[in-house]
C-alpha cells in the first residue's frame, strides 16, 4: 500500500488501532531514517520515532480526513527531532555523550578502512609477485611508495624513460592478470589514477 484511503484516515481519526498500524507501517522507515540522520544513534532514533507516532495518535482528532497524513506527520517529525537537538546542545552531559558516540563511530570506521587497505595492499603485493622483479620494483616505488618517475629513476640508476617503460609493461601485465582474477578490477583504478602527476 503506497497511499492511505480517506476511509483509513477517518478510521485512524476515530481511534481505530488497525488504521494506526497501517499508518505506522507505511511511514515508519522514512520517519526513523530522518531521525537517525539527525541523531546518528539508533536507540535515540527509535525513541524519537516512537514519540512522533505517539504525538500523531494523540493529535488525530485535529486531522482533516480529506487531506493526507504525510505532511502533518513529517511536521511532527521535524519538531520532535529539532527539539531533541536543541536539548542536546543545551545539555553539556548529553553533548559529551553525543560527541563520544560520534568519535567512537569515526574511530571504528577509520580502523575498518585501515584494515581493509592493509589487506588490499597485501593482496596486490602477492599478485605482483608474478611480475618480473625490475618491473615490480618500479611499480612499487611509483604507485605504492609514492615516488615520482624521476625519483624512482634516480634510486634505480636508470633513465626516466626506462621507468616509464617498466610502468607501461607492469600495467599491461596486471591487465592480463585481471582477465584471470576478477578481484583485480578493484586495483585497476590504482594503476591509472596517478599518471597525471608525472
Amino acid at each position: 500500500m503506497t497511499v492511505l484511503t480517506k476511509g483509513i484516515i477517518q478510521d485512524f481519526i476515530n481511534g481505530d488501532e488497525y488504521a494506526f498500524t497501517q499508518v505506522y507501517q507505511l511511514y515508519y522507515k522514512d520517519i526513523r531514517a530522518y531521525c537517525f540522520q539527525h541523531t546518528r544513534a539508533a536507540e535515540i532514533a527509535d525513541e524519537l520515532t516512537s514519540d512522533v507516532f505517539l504525538r500523531l495518535w494523540e493529535a488525530r482528532a485535529n486531522l482533516d480526513p480529506e487531506r493526507e497524513i504525510k505532511p502533518y506527520l513529517f511536521t511532527i517529525t521535524k519538531n520532535v527531532t529539532f527539539s531533541w537537538l536543541k536539548r542536546m546542545l543545551s545539555d553539556q552531559k548529553m553533548k559529551n555523550v553525543f560527541r563520544g558516540r560520534y568519535l567512537s563511530a569515526q574511530e571504528e570506521a577509520s580502523q575498518h578502512v585501515a584494515i581493509t587497505a592493509a589487506m588490499d595492499l597485501a593482496l596486490l603485493r602477492k599478485i605482483m609477485g608474478r611480475i618480473p622483479a625490475k618491473r615490480r620494483q618500479t611499480f612499487e616505488l611509483c604507485k605504492i611508495d609514492g615516488f615520482t618517475y624521476a625519483e624512482a629513476a634516480n634510486m634505480l640508476s636508470v633513465s626516466k624513460e626506462t621507468i616509464k617503460e617498466h610502468m607501461s609493461l607492469a600495467k599491461r601485465d596486471l591487465n592480463k592478470l585481471a582477465d584471470a582474477a576478477d578481484y583485480l578490477y578493484f586495483f585497476l583504478p590504482l594503476l591509472f589514477s596517478l599518471d597525471n602527476l608525472f
